[in-house]
């Protein structure tokens, strides 16, 4: 309510509030916007009275005098709610909201609250208080408050790092250690330090020794945090903590500040008057720790926040010369471009900001310690190469522990944060004293999968010299995961075996892609015939530097240049298949003017003959296929809904070039005695990968991601997965590649079951909008498949069930089919009303698309056993060498697939030459 009322006044022009907001932003947070001072406004005032109230101080009195009894115990805080409050007392609108806040928060008895041993009933209050105000803030901040098993567990290890790696006995207690979390939230790891370095005195030197170490080495623990509401509850935490343990600190003992930690510090700001001093000199003493105090040890968990692009403040644009992210950023030679977008998250800037801290403004092979809990994304992925290869140079050792190993959106029981999707690791970044040429020796080890409360309780047990630990490679940009057993890693990667991979199709907007051809005709129809020029950018969903009214001087490959913007036009590319997810095939927009990253390498190269394998590269393939392929272009997330890398079989559309490595040839062909043809080699490796038994045999060595292939030297061996795989190919592309003739086919072409256990839709699917399904049901008994009204007979249970890494293909197919499409909105993602245009009801070519994809998936089912049996075979025999590591560069090599599309129109104007550009959808 309060912040509420804060946005629409500023909305309104509320001069005094305005003012306000400008001294604030001056002060403290410069990148704040309106909606993110009303919160730190309404937070501050919230907390401000409730600390008054908490001390004995009346709140039913104006906010200035409450502010000033506050500021003789608490300066900063009494201070920010004088400012704030007396702005209230500006703003009629304001003032109400105010009063009604005052008299809430009288009726709170927080001695009562506060009875008993319950000395953290702030951090429960404040975590309460967060998910109610405002989850979706809690998001937008990356606000999500550490578990205490797990707090505990980060300080002993970064204690034991302290003990045994730099020589500290006394580890975090010793007079030498300076530590800071440089977002401390509401102070859970200052107040495990102090308790450390208590119990440590008490064992020292007895129990009531412990105060006054306490009151001594506050001065060697320090927090930066930006938000008021958390820095408010820390400061009450961390008091009454020293008082249960002994220590008559007070509040000016902290050195607890409110501060933008990514801010320059540097940078000169204007003075504002005494009446801000406490505020101004919070900023001060915290530049002036950036600038000057060393720091042996930096300790948290920063805010995960993607597509945090222009919030790095001095890290990602510096000064003077110097912009420290540039040391994550890798050179261009890498050809890395469209993943170093992944840099742009907090997290990643506070990585930056503590290894600049601790080892970049400390003299030269200066010992210190990174302990940080954040997203896992930097572990293995692919734009974070330059970041892993700083990391290894700055520290000596590096601890990683896979908190996560269930992977990207787990069950919410297994996750250590529940409202974190995304998978997290623990990393502790040492250098040891005098530090080291060498790179850093990374060990690495995951916890194991289950409940939340098992993986805390194996935190407890973990030691930094115990047995659990696995060596990751010392190759500087590296994954920093396991490289398993030579039983394993011997085996080559996918990427050890193809010239050129990359990411899928990124179309960046989710309205050019469709189920049928009529929705993308009448969206482009819809958005060409918008007069009003907002709401036409609206519609197009404009971001990624692609605009409704830029033209572009390039086309897709393959495509026609088209000299207008898409909002000019009248017209656009028509519709063609797309491979949107394993299996699933729909339609896309081929027009370079909306679609984002359309990778035109891929386009360049797609043909009548062309392959395309997607794989997951960052996490492992948990169930079904390793690897899945399509015939069209694929999209990034094509493989399970997730990204992953997308290996084509051949390098140009003319299928002239391979896209193979010349020495994966020229060793095969050694072995195998004949020429072995780049077909043959991609066959193989879909009939050994793509099927549910290849990571029911390596699952153990797949929690090393990457997608291995090991080659038999057998050629009799060789040959029969050749067969298999030529098979999966024909059914996995509908028929259009690699064709085989011992199967029935329909009219289309398109793979069939035999007659008597073909898939057949015996009840008929409703087309009325009245019976436009939006139910999937199955009766395993009766092997049915209810389509809302209709029914389709022989569906299996293995058909129904059958998955690509935990994701249900059927579920998913239908899911864009159905009468309700909408999804759930994830993050500040926007979606264009334009995906409101769809059909109004069921198409006969949804039907005739399901009866295809289950024979195919039928036949798939059908073809595992034999797939299964055959690697067992593989396995047992003897395995080609070699072929490993040849990847291992791969980043430096020019892809011998990119050709310009200014080029390609030369050679091809405007022909596609392939079926899917020929394709069309009727109603």
């Amino acid at each position: 309510m309060l912040r509420s009322e804060v946005e629409y006044e500023l909305t309104q022009g509320a001069k005094t509030l305005r003012a306000t907001a400008k001294d604030w932003r001056n002060l403290l947070f410069p990148t704040a916007d309106d909606k993110q001072f009303a919160d730190g406004y309404a937070q501050a005032v919230t907390f401000g009275l409730l600390i008054a109230r908490a001390k004995g101080i009346s709140i039913e009195q104006d906010t200035d005098h409450i502010g000033k009894e506050l500021g003789s115990t608490n300066s900063l805080i009494g201070r920010a709610l004088q400012v704030l409050g007396s702005v209230a007392e500006s703003e009629s609108g304001l003032k109400g909201v105010v009063d009604t806040s005052k008299r809430v928060l009288s009726a709170v008895d927080w001695q009562k609250i506060e009875k008993g041993s319950r000395r953290d009933a702030w951090l429960f209050f404040y975590e309460d208080f967060l998910a109610t105000y405002d989850n979706t803030l809690r998001r937008k901040t990356g606000s999500y408050y550490t578990p205490i098993p797990v707090v505990r567990s980060m300080t002993r290890l970064t204690d034991d790092a302290v003990q045994s790696l730099l020589g500290l006995p006394a580890g975090l207690a010793d007079d030498s250690v300076t530590l800071i979390d440089p977002a401390m939230g509401t102070g859970a790891f200052l107040l495990e330090t102090l308790r450390l370095v208590a119990a440590r005195s008490a064992a020292d030197y007895g129990l009531a020794a412990q105060g006054a170490a306490l009151t001594a080495h506050l001065s060697k623990v320090i927090g930066f945090e930006i938000q008021l509401g958390p820095y408010a509850v820390s400061q009450l935490r961390l008091l009454a903590e020293l008082a249960a343990l002994g220590s008559d600190a007070s509040v000016d003992k902290l050195r607890t500040y409110v501060a933008d930690t990514l801010s320059d510090p540097h940078a000169e700001f204007d003075a504002m008057g005494q009446f801000y001093q406490p505020i101004a000199e919070s900023r001060r003493q915290a530049d002036r720790i950036k600038r000057e105090e060393q720091i042996l040890v930096v300790l948290g968990n920063p805010p995960y926040k993607d597509k945090a692009k222009g919030r790095g403040g001095w890290i990602e644009d510096g000064a003077h010369g110097f912009v420290p992210l540039d040391d994550y950023t890798p050179p261009k030679e890498w050809k890395l471009g469209p993943h170093v977008k992944q840099l742009r998250n907090l997290y990643v800037f506070f990585w930056r900001w503590a290894t600049w801290k601790v080892f970049d403004s400390a003299p030269p092979g200066s010992p210190g310690v990174v302990t940080f809990i954040t997203a896992a994304g930097f572990l293995d992925g692919d734009g974070f190469q330059k970041m892993r290869a700083k990391m290894r140079e700055q520290a000596t050792d590096l601890f990683v522990i896979d908190c996560s190993p269930e992977g990207l959106q787990p069950a919410v029981n297994t996750r250590i944060f529940e409202g974190v999707q995304q998978p997290v690791c623990i990393v502790i970044a040492v250098r040891r004293p005098g530090g080291t040429d060498a790179p850093a020796t990374v060990k690495t080890r995951s916890l194991s999968p289950g409940d939340r409360s098992n993986k805390f309780s194996e935190l407890e047990s973990i030691t930094l010299d115990d047995d659990g630990w696995t060596l990751a490679s010392d190759n500087p940009r590296a994954p920093f995961t396991a490289v398993g057993d030579d039983s394993w890693t011997r085996h080559p990667l996918l990427e050890d075996l193809f010239v050129y991979d990359g990411s899928g199709v990124m179309p960046g907007r989710t309205w050019v892609i469709a189920p049928d051809v009529t929705s993308l005709t009448k969206r482009v129809t819809a958005l060409q015939g918008e007069k009003d020029v907002v709401r036409q950018r609206e519609l197009f969903s404009e971001g990624a530097g692609l605009k409704v009214d830029k033209a572009l001087k390039e086309a897709l490959p393959g495509f026609a240049l088209r000299g207008k913007s898409i909002g000019a036009d009248d017209s656009a590319e028509a519709p063609v298949r797309y491979a949107v997810r394993s299996l699933d095939r729909e339609w896309i927009i081929p027009d370079k003017r909306v679609l984002n990253r359309p990778n035109p390498t891929l386009w360049a190269s797609a043909s009548d003959a062309q392959v395309f394998i997607t794989a997951p590269n960052v996490d492992p393939p948990r169930e079904g296929p390793a690897l899945t392929v399509s015939a069209t272009p694929p999209d990034m997330h094509h493989y399970s809904g997730r990204g992953g890398r997308v290996y084509p079989m051949w390098a140009d559309a003319a299928a002239t070039q391979t896209n193979l490595r010349a020495e994966v040839i020229t060793t095969l062909e050694s072995i195998y005695g004949r020429p072995v043809g780049t077909e043959e080699i991609v066959a193989y490796i879909v009939g050994v990968a793509s099927h549910a038994g290849y990571v029911e045999a390596f699952a153990h060595s797949l929690t090393t991601p990457g997608v291995r292939v090991p080659f038999t030297t057998d050629v009799a061996l060789f040959e029969r997965a050749v067969t298999l795989g030529r098979k999966s190919v024909w059914y996995q592309t509908y028929g259009l590649r690699m064709q085989q003739f011992d199967h029935s086919t329909s009219t289309s072409g398109v793979p069939r079951l035999s007659n008597d256990r073909a898939p057949q839709n015996i009840v008929a699917i409703p087309s009325t909008e009245a019976g436009f399904p939006n139910t999937l049901d199955y009766d395993a008994e009766t092997e049915r498949l209810s389509v809302g009204e209709g029914v389709i007979a022989r569906v299996t249970p293995a058909m129904r069930s059958y998955s690509v890494d935990r994701m249900p293909v059927l579920d998913r197919w239908f899911s864009s089919r159905r009468a309700d499409r909408s999804r759930p909105v994830i993050g500040d993602r926007r979606v264009s009303d334009l995906m409101n245009v769809q059909s109004d009801h069921w198409l006969s070519d949804y039907t005739a698309d399901l009866i295809d994809l289950l024979n195919v998936i039928g036949l798939l089912v059908n073809l595992k056993e034999d797939q299964a049996s055959l690697l067992t075979e593989i396995l047992a025999g003897d395995c080609v060498d070699g072929l490993a590591g040849l990847g291992e560069n791969a980043s430096t090599a020019t892809p011998a697939a990119k050709i310009s599309a200014k080029r390609l129109r030369a050679e091809q104007a405007g022909q596609m030459g392939f079926e899917f550009n020929e394709l069309d959808s009727s109603d």
